[in-house]
């Protein structure tokens, strides 16, 4: 038998260790963090390999817990001994690719993903694009956790290959592999062709990036495509849905576990629909998706077995236009179709069947919702990602179509959703919820405004689970018809949640223009929308509770020793230069770390001169660098007490590095400063000096002393320093930290009172609150 890779090499991966062992890889990360005697890694290009041997030493004295115990294990034994019996074996325990199963990204997930999209994906695509080079990362991930016997397949040819040849027969079987599979699932995509594009500099390139995607977890699939969405500037037609936003149109209109059938008709990476096959199991449905884009087909077939559903997808270019009649159609539609586009300009534009009205030329997005409608069985529901400026256009086409749609009940529910939601563009968008009637069902439409819920993450707003059952608590009653209260009680469940909504009557609706803009009736009016109950209240306890932090902390105050006293003067001080005191490292040069090696997405933060703010650094970082550029930049790390000051550039106070902020990296405009380990001098302490005026007013004449102001390590290195005893030094920086968090407390009350103040003056003003 030909001996597989690890026996070859004696090398494993966190993954290959994780399930011969039977554990989740996160635990044998936690090994790792928590063990300082865990084998130390070797590299191989991006990716971190572990000697085999050495890792089977170390789990010889790890028993395994009794409840962890596999069939025939006895009690006492040790992961050594499960680690040994399956060595060259198929893990006894393979993650399964099935519908139960929602994989989640993890940290490791996304540095790893970190690692492939940057300098590995540039050394094995050469000419190729981005794209190709991600089904190359899909379809290693896929087959490495759905189908292990294809898998070693590939890990036997990747233990004997080399060289030129062994490149071109790694990528034909890689090719053959993503072919077979997804023919044998229906799809007939060529992904083989994609792949054979890519030439990688070297045979150990591609190594690399197979053995770094293969030991990505799961939820890796899903981060892959969205970095691709977001860094390689993809139009409207090409970027995926967010995970957040397919869930939340999923539980609008699907309940769980219903049995339904649900189309996607602009199906992208499968996001839509996998939300779908989530939100229903094994009920017994069907998902099915239309296409334009081979490509983002053979994606969201990948998508979809990886969740273990079978996909079933169509082509459509040829006859979208005008909407098709169907035989059978779909009980639910869930799609996301690109926004303020054209890709068939044809006779059919004006002359077709067109339920509503014929779409304007040149723009698609009223094609899209009747195409979405006609795809619909009677009764049957959407919910259409579209652009918020679609709901109050003035060109008239669009409104007749939107009127034509409020008047025969189409639009039960338009929801705008937060900015930034896509990493590809900050398009604000909202969430039509549609559904297919013979005549209206209810006399109004409700209107939601969520424009403030979801959490900043980096450059995108993300829609979190309690978001979303935020927006479903309210939107759910209506839809199904189980409530029937007043107008104001959707406002009032709303303003609970943190959002606005209101059901405005189609006679009202035509009166605006039949907009669709939920902002032209929840902030409109001659006297605007009333104010929301839920935010005074919040105003008012966070106000109440800084009030309460202020007063914890003077009472902490007047319980120290903290005082001050005149003083004999400085003349028995220390005095040294700074330069005796402290390292002064200088940020590495531009050509070192160009604006191409940064990156907003997940890496190593980079510390900017504007991040240096009232002796701090700013938590929210602008950019970042790889993992993998990071680890040649060490020498640029700073530590916790570290000391930033501007080298480029406006001087400022210099910046202390907090704990959280360890091992963030050097920008090319910044200097640190370490206390060497035997200077008398407290790194708090010298903080606190180099904010004196004298200090930074030294500083800036000597930056300011250049044709453009910068201040070198070794004119830095020049500036005296006085200091007193250890001791006092200590004593200062503790009444110096006192007086800083008291004022800090008292700046966040007056804050939160002027925002309290703001908040009430609406509502006195409006009569939903009066004076005592």
């Amino acid at each position: 038998m030909e001996p597989e890779h690890d026996e070859q090499t004696g090398l494993v991966t966190r993954t290959q260790i994780a399930d011969r062992l039977g554990v989740r890889r996160p635990a044998v990360s936690n090994w790792a963090r928590r063990h300082k005697d865990f084998p130390t890694p070797v590299r191989s290009g991006d990716t971190e390999l572990f000697r085999e041997a050495e890792i089977a030493r170390w789990l010889v004295n790890r028993t395994i817990p009794p409840r962890r115990l596999l069939d025939g294990e006895q009690s006492g034994t040790t992961y050594g001994d499960r680690f040994g019996r399956t060595r060259g074996k198929r893990p006894e325990a393979e993650p399964k690719a099935a519908g139960s199963v929602c994989p989640q990204a993890d940290d490791e997930d996304r540095k790893t993903v970190d690692q492939l999209m940057g300098r590995l994906a540039e050394r094995v695509r050469g000419p190729a694009t981005m794209a190709d080079f991600v089904n190359l990362c899909l379809i290693v991930m896929y087959v490495r956790h759905a189908e292990p016997e294809q898998w070693y397949r590939i890990e036997k040819i990747m233990a004997t290959g080399q060289g030129t040849q062994g490149v071109q027969g790694l990528l034909r079987s890689l090719g053959d592999v993503a072919q077979d599979t997804l023919r044998r699932n229906g799809d007939r995509t060529d992904m083989r062709s994609s792949l054979l594009q890519l030439e990688p500099r070297s045979w150990d390139d591609l190594i690399a990036a197979v053995r770094t995607a293969a030991g990505a977890g799961m939820g890796a699939f899903q981060l892959v495509w969205e970095s691709f969405s977001a860094r390689e500037g993809l139009q409207s037609s090409e970027f995926c849905s967010p995970v957040g936003l397919a869930s939340l149109a999923a539980g609008l209109v699907l309940a769980p576990g219903q049995k339904a059938t649900v189309l996607d008709p602009y199906t992208r990476g499968g996001e839509m629909l996998a939300a779908a096959y989530r939100h229903i199991g094994d009920a017994g449905g069907t998902v099915y998706g239309e296409t334009l884009d081979g490509r983002l087909q053979a994606v969201a077939s990948l998508y979809l077995l990886h969740l273990g559903v079978r996909p079933k997808f169509s082509n459509t270019r040829s006859d979208r236009w005008p909407p098709p009649r169907r035989e059978h159609g779909a009980d639910v539609v869930l799609t996301n179709p690109p926004f303020n586009m054209s890709d068939a300009p044809g006779s059919g534009r004006r002359t077709g069947n067109w339920p509503y009205g014929a779409p304007p030329r040149g723009n698609d997005n009223f094609a899209w919702v009747q195409y979405v409608l006609e795809a619909l069985v009677l009764g049957g529901r959407a919910a259409v990602v579209m652009p918020v400026k679609a709901g109050n256009s003035v060109n008239t086409a669009e409104r007749e179509i939107r009127h034509a749609l409020v008047r025969t009940g189409a639009v039960e529910c338009v929801i705008t959703l937060p900015p930034h939601l896509f990493s590809a563009t900050p398009v604000p968008v909202s969430l039509w919820l549609l559904r297919r009637v013979e005549q209206p069902v209810r006399e109004g439409v409700l209107f939601v405004d969520a424009q403030e819920l979801g959490e900043k993450n980096r450059r995108r707003r993300v829609l979190r689970d309690t978001d979303r059952d935020a927006i479903t608590a309210v939107v759910r009653p209506w839809l199904d018809g189980e409530e029937r209260p007043d107008e104001g009680e959707y406002a009032l469940r709303a303003a609970d949640r943190g959002f606005s909504a209101a059901v405005v009557a189609r006679a009202e609706i035509m009166g605006e223009e039949y907009s669709l803009r939920p902002a032209d009736y929840l902030g409109g009016g001659h006297y605007g929308a009333g104010p929301v109950a839920a935010q005074l209240r919040e105003a008012s306890d966070e106000a109440a509770g800084h009030r309460d932090r202020v007063r914890l902390t003077e009472r902490r105050a007047a319980g120290t020793q903290n005082g001050y006293r005149p003083g004999l003067g400085p003349n028995d001080w220390g005095a040294a230069v700074l330069g005796d005191l402290c390292e002064i490292q200088a940020g590495p040069s531009y050509t070192r770390l160009p604006v191409a090696a940064r990156t907003a997405e997940a890496g190593v933060p980079l510390v900017f001169p504007q991040d240096l703010v009232g002796g701090k650094i700013a938590d929210d970082p602008r950019e970042r660098v790889p993992w993998e550029t990071a680890e040649r930049f060490k020498k640029f790390v700073v530590h916790q007490n570290d000391i930033v000051c501007v080298r480029t550039g406006a001087q400022q106070w210099p910046a202390l590095v907090s704990g959280s902020q360890a091992g963030w990296l050097l920008s090319s405009n910044v200097t640190r400063l370490r206390v060497r380990p035997k200077a008398e001098i407290d790194p708090l302490y010298l903080h606190a000096y180099l904010g004196l005026r004298h200090a930074r007013e030294w500083m800036s004449h000597r930056a300011a002393a250049t044709a453009a102001p910068s201040l070198s390590s070794a004119a830095l290195g020049h500036l005296p320093v006085r200091f007193p005893p250890i001791e006092q030094q200590r004593r200062c920086v503790e009444l110096l930290g006192d007086l800083g968090r008291r004022a800090e407390a008292y700046e966040a009350y007056a804050s939160a009172l002027g925002r309290l103040r703001a908040e009430l003056a609406e509502h006195l003003l409006y009569g939903s609150a009066e004076p005592l």
